[in-house]
């Protein structure tokens, strides 16, 4: 039995590499939509069509991913080695793209694909593997929600790099040291991919000696692996409550700049408060949670936390120029203890789903499960910009003006749409899936 202190190396030594991916994510999100449309000057369904473009492509290689870390055999075991690959290949996509603006031997829009699909294989590469070790690191599953409570964590402090941290910086070089905005950008960017490779070294490092399983010597092709994963009810479940989250999630990180600029009339230094409040409402959600969750389940306190979600988005609709900075921190703090629960929840479900299957079919397909489940992922991160580029392009947002002119009301109502309704749908929707979610053969207080 390993002593808590060991845990506390691993579990805390795993989990950096979210602040890594989260970051990379986050940053990518948040800020890439705003630099290409206003900065760089490219029409906004164009931007999304490009970032919904890599992102399906990303998601298509997710579950091929987990098959090659299945069968990985090496010194430093099945998962590692993808760590280090991944995250170098992610601090280097970050800087590509934002520096769209110095680019003149290709189209803009190659260079910007180019450096998406980058970024998506880095993500895969690094994110895949990862996310397969907990079902293989820790047998239990409370101490399974414990280590993912690290993970949420450090999704907290990814978050504030991307939402709050990177404007800041982009606010900071404009607006007190002078240089151009494009610039702007390209500075934040070499500071973010400092963050994500020391995260991804660390992530490696610490988990030097963590416990793995062996690679199952039965071999059966992939198209009949997919379809007895995707035969499973649980895990089918799982994936549309991960999709229907995450869209939600990144409907409001892609269009919070926008709306800040133009809905509340404030510069995005503003964000920084914010992320700040986002940051310690999720740090300060997570030990209730995890005690909700063994008293009502963890589906049960999953859909509790969507649906209280589903009413803060839309008090976005209430928010405008006159409203304070404190009641746009205090709206970031309760969405943050919100997404918590639901974060915590789902990742916490995932490594419960892949013993389930273990127990069921005597297959280690773990990478598999975590491929699909990363697929879903990356639909969700695909198409909620795409929705919000064509949202914009179709009510009249004016690409390239200055930052601090008028875009017309149609494109207000738009920004505002994308902020509160379309994440408040999603999130409804979400609580009706979770209160269908059961887990057969499984300790009822856990699922």
């Amino acid at each position: 039995m390993t002593s808590s202190r060991s845990s506390f190396r691993l579990y805390f030594g795993w989990s950096l590499g979210t602040l890594a991916m989260s970051s990379l994510l986050n940053t990518q999100t948040a800020m890439l939509m705003i630099y290409l449309i206003s900065a760089v000057g490219i029409a906004p369904a164009v931007a999304g069509s490009l970032v919904f473009v890599s992102k399906i492509y990303d998601g298509i290689t997710d579950p091929i991913m987990g098959v090659v870390s299945d069968r990985t055999t090496s010194r430093w075991g099945r998962r590692r080695p993808y760590l280090l690959l991944g995250g170098v290949l992610a601090a280097l996509s970050v800087i590509g793209l934002f520096s769209v603006h110095t680019v003149s031997f290709v189209s803009t829009q190659i260079w910007v694909l180019v450096m998406l699909l980058v970024a998506a294989t880095a993500y895969t590469v690094f994110n895949v593997p990862y996310m397969s070790m907990p079902a293989e690191m820790v047998q239990d599953p409370y101490e399974r929600s414990k280590l993912m409570s690290y993970r949420v964590a450090w999704i907290a402090v990814g978050t504030f790099v991307g939402i709050a941290l990177a404007p800041r910086l982009v606010a900071y070089a404009r607006d007190t040291l002078g240089v151009p905005e494009t610039e702007a950008f390209s500075l934040m960017s070499l500071i973010t991919a400092a963050i994500i490779l020391l995260a991804s070294l660390g992530c490696f490092l610490s988990t030097r000696g963590a416990p793995t399983t062996e690679r199952t010597r039965v071999s059966i092709p992939f198209t009949e692996q997919a379809r007895t994963a995707l035969a499973n009810r649980p895990f089918l479940i799982l994936l549309g409550i991960k999709y229907l989250g995450l869209y939600a999630l990144s409907a409001t990180v892609a269009t919070n700049i926008f709306f800040v600029r133009q809905v509340m009339q404030q510069s995005e230094a503003i964000m920084l408060w914010y992320g700040l409040a986002y940051m310690v409402g999720t740090l300060t959600a997570i030990a209730p949670w995890v005690l909700v969750s063994r008293r009502l389940s963890k589906a049960k306190t999953l859909a509790l936390s969507a649906g209280l979600a589903a009413v803060v988005n839309l008090t976005w609709l209430l928010s405008g120029p006159e409203e304070p900075v404190a009641l746009y921190m205090l709206r970031g703090f309760v969405l943050a203890m919100t997404n918590g629960g639901m974060l915590l929840m789902g990742q916490s479900l995932l490594p419960d789903v892949m013993e389930y299957d273990y127990r069921k079919t005597g297959l280690r397909r773990e990478g598999l499960y975590a491929g699909l489940y990363s697929f879903v992922e990356k639909l969700a991160f695909a198409s909620a910009p795409l929705t919000l580029g064509v949202l914009l392009s179709s009510m009249g947002f004016i690409p390239g003006l200055p930052r601090t002119a008028s875009q017309p009301e149609s494109a207000l109502l738009a920004i505002t749409l994308a902020m509160a309704v379309i994440p408040a749908v999603t999130n409804t929707l979400k609580v009706v899936l979770a209160l269908q979610f059961r887990l057969p053969e499984v300790d009822s207080r856990q699922a």
